[in-house]
């Protein structure tokens, strides 16, 4: 089996990012020292996978010009969906469709927004457990109170149903996909347009779609401004406790992380108060506290924490 493509989905509105996601792009969100898409095409290529694609839609544009002349892009292709998104499936089947794709290979899936880390090697005998079916999705166990949907999966591992996460009884460990998925272009129907991905990608009712438990492996999520948030500090709690973890020497390898940086004692980045992760190069924090500082100057110090982008702050909500 190989992974011969991968799908890096970029083209969401950001709208769980607060106002500031309104002006900066989710993907372009910083983990300290590089942007969350530029990390996720590093990782891409970590796996040895040659042909990567992003697919933009909302604040495109902006995307793409910041990405534009860096060594870390190059080679990297930019599908556009204009003028309207296509969702995940249609997503999937407008790179499925190009001349050079033409529906062959095996395509890898992944959200910009968040990470399984993965090595090469786990990733494929992962994989070689269900070489028979057309596609797979990956899951991961969390508790239904985090807010996350949770899949109904049967004793062979293959996917019944997916339970609302209201639907759900609070404080229950369950399983919810990953975002993650492998898909064998040849199986997928040839359709165009706007599609959900468990009708043209995933139908699950219809095909044998098995969901492959990450049950030993960490979840670093982004996706929204208090995931976002706690990440990033988590990230700083982990190098307290285990600096060789194999995330954290992804983020040093692509000089996202740079170690000297770190305040172990405050729990800091780049700041000598307590509990600030500081990414503005020309400043150093002394008496901020709970914060996180993006770019441009923070305005006061703040009992909340905050996230602070150029001219504007988002308080992140517990």
């Amino acid at each position: 089996m190989q992974i011969n493509h991968c799908l890096i989905l970029a083209a969401g509105f950001g709208t769980r990012m607060g106002a500031i996601g309104q002006k900066l792009p989710k993907v372009m969100w910083p983990v300290f020292e590089k942007p969350l898409l530029e990390l996720q095409v590093a990782y891409a290529r970590n796996l040895g996978i040659k042909n990567i694609f992003i697919n933009l839609h909302y604040m495109g544009k902006e995307i793409y010009e910041k990405c534009q002349g860096k060594p870390s892009f190059e080679g990297v292709k930019f599908l556009w969906e204009e003028p309207e998104i296509l969702d995940i499936g249609g997503a999937i089947h407008n790179l499925s469709s190009l001349p050079e794709i033409n529906y062959k290979g095996n395509l890898l899936v992944l959200n910009a927004d968040q990470f399984f880390y993965l090595q090469k090697e786990e990733l494929y005998r992962y994989l070689s457990q269900y070489e028979k079916y057309p596609a797979a999705l990956f899951s991961y166990r969390v508790d239904s109170s985090l807010g996350y949907n949770a899949l109904e999966i049967d004793s062979n591992r293959l996917m019944k149903n997916i339970i609302k996460n209201q639907d759900l009884s609070p404080g229950k460990f369950v399983e919810t996909y990953t975002g993650i998925s492998f898909i064998k272009l040849p199986e997928l129907p040839k359709i165009t347009g706007k599609s959900a991905f468990f009708d043209s990608v995933c139908p699950f009712k219809e095909k044998d779609i098995p969901a492959i438990l990450l049950d030993k492996v960490d979840y670093w999520d982004f996706g929204t401004l208090k995931r976002f948030w706690e990440t990033s500090f988590k990230v700083l709690r982990t190098y307290r406790d285990n600096a060789t973890h194999p995330f954290l020497r992804f983020l040093v390898q692509e000089k996202a992380l740079k170690t000297w940086k770190i305040n172990l004692q405050e729990t800091s980045y780049n700041a000598k108060s307590s509990g600030v992760i500081n990414l503005n190069p020309d400043k150093l924090i002394k008496e901020m506290s709970r914060s996180i500082i993006m770019s441009g100057n923070e305005s006061s110090p703040t009992n909340v924490p905050t996230i602070w982008w150029n001219d504007l702050s988002e308080e992140v909500k517990s």
